[in-house]
């Protein structure tokens, strides 16, 4: 399973955060489309769904008439988040962590702040010498192969004897790399864009604490 994961800083930083945020949004009423579900797991951490439902039309054949009808059903979408130690992190896509993140300011009157993590390339690369860890593939763009020669293209450094050379010789070319990184036994395979996006192929709940840990190194400054 694959996933996206933004990150976020909540300003002001308080030791309980979790609980503050927790309460905050317990207070707000459920209606029929939209709700969450969180457990509180300290004072700096939970784990939460929000849960957004819409009426949509869907087109349905019935055999007895043979004729295909509308009807309409209830249709959920999950935004997965976590409050871990005055950082909101957030599994899905872009728009759905944009709605959460609106849906939460909304909730406490901009009396927090959220602001998006940065993640570059740059400094993720300088992080991950630190590890162990496979390289797989890179993607580099607007590279100069001879003089008169630009292009796009992609290349496996898994067997590469010293992918790092690779990687830091020309780090302002690449567009998109693959890694894989071992932790405990555990394989995590994550994918790092030049615009920030990172995709992890792997859902949270399979991270044991080591994992979440190394991941959060890695990606947070």
């Amino acid at each position: 399973m694959a996933s996206s994961i933004f990150v976020y800083n909540l300003l002001p930083s308080a030791p309980q955060i979790a609980t503050v945020v927790y309460e905050t949004l317990n207070s707000i009423p459920d209606d029929e489309t939209s709700y969450f579900n969180m457990q509180l797991l300290s004072d700096s951490e939970l784990s939460g769904e929000y849960v957004t439902v819409q009426t949509v039309e869907e087109t349905f054949y019935n055999a007895a008439q043979r004729s295909f009808e509308q009807r309409q059903a209830q249709r959920a979408s999950v935004v997965y988040f976590n409050i871990y130690n005055n950082r909101l992190e957030v599994w899905g896509n872009k728009t759905s962590a944009n709605r959460l993140v609106f849906t939460i300011s909304t909730a406490f009157q901009n009396r927090i702040s959220i602001n998006a993590i940065e993640v570059s390339i740059e400094g993720i690369i300088s992080k991950l010498q630190d590890y162990k860890v496979k390289v797989s593939k890179v993607c580099f763009e607007d590279f100069l192969f001879t003089e008169d020669i630009v292009g796009n293209f992609t290349v496996d450094l898994s067997s590469y004897g010293d992918a790092f050379s690779v990687l830091n010789k020309y780090k302002e070319k690449i567009s998109r790399m693959t890694i894989i990184l071992s932790c405990n036994g555990m394989a995590l395979k994550i994918s790092i864009s030049s615009k920030g996006t990172i995709m992890v192929y792997k859902s949270r709940d399979s991270f044991d604490e080591d994992a979440l840990d190394t991941l959060h190194a890695i990606l947070l400054k």
